[in-house]
């Protein structure tokens, strides 16, 4: 039987289950979930933009002003807009994979393809 999981599938779970920084009961159910997502919108050809945020940062308690702030959009094949999230600050790669997931994860459940 382990012997068909997908070995993309598998790494990705296995990327969003160290990362995604859920704990307790629900993590691997999320870790799934946003492995599913990102499969998925690959396969729809679904893909993420990060562009410049044009709205004012919000810098939280002892934080200091980031060096770039971006806002990542998430088009679907006919680059429809499907869902976004501005106020990023210096993304690393780990956290705008997650990002890019959860945006993915929101518009298929939204659209009841998840």
């Amino acid at each position: 039987m382990a012997d068909r999981i997908n070995p993309k599938l598998k790494s990705a779970y296995d990327f969003f289950y160290k990362n995604s920084g859920r704990v307790g009961a629900g993590r691997k159910e999320s870790a799934i979930d946003l492995a599913r997502a990102e499969a998925i919108a690959e396969e729809l050809g679904w893909e993420c933009r990060w562009e410049d945020d044009q709205e004012e940062y919000q810098l939280g308690d002892e934080e200091e002003m980031p060096n770039e702030v971006l806002t990542c959009v998430l088009y679907d094949e006919d680059d429809e807009v499907l869902s976004s999230l501005g106020g990023v600050g210096d993304p690393s790669k780990t956290y705008g994979r997650i990002v890019e997931a959860e945006l993915a994860s929101e518009a298929l459940w939204e659209k009841g393809l998840l």
